[in-house]
């Protein structure tokens, strides 16, 4: 596994979605509720490693944002999360519809996970 722990998670005023990756599973909340839970398969892993390749993980909390309808509401405010080394990286609050372009990957295969 590319990492420890992934975790995409996105919030507005009285709901909230959040996605965790570990080692053994891809886990999907809303409103802090686990609505589902799916073991980490070989697949999965070989996927995530293709769809991380071009993300510099160092670098997440220097991602440009392309929008930030969240300071309104008029979108949801969501963050990545990435531990790996037992380093954590972060990248800035943005729009969950309209995510830093090199994330655009990644975050649509977490929510195919899920469905």
């Amino acid at each position: 596994m590319p990492f420890e722990k992934l975790e995409y998670a996105s919030i507005t005023r009285g709901y909230s979605e959040k996605i965790i990756v570990d080692k053994d599973s891809v886990s999907s909340f809303q409103n802090n509720q686990k609505i589902l839970s799916v073991k980490v398969t070989d697949k999965i892993i070989f996927t995530l490693k293709g769809v991380l390749k071009d993300i510099a993980i160092s670098d997440l909390n220097q991602l440009s944002i392309p929008s930030e309808k969240f300071q309104s509401d008029q979108a949801m405010y969501s963050t990545l999360e990435i531990v790996r080394n037992e380093k954590t990286f972060k990248t800035r609050g943005f729009d969950n519809d309209n995510p830093p372009k090199e994330l655009s990957p990644l975050l649509l295969y977490l929510e195919q996970l899920i469905k």
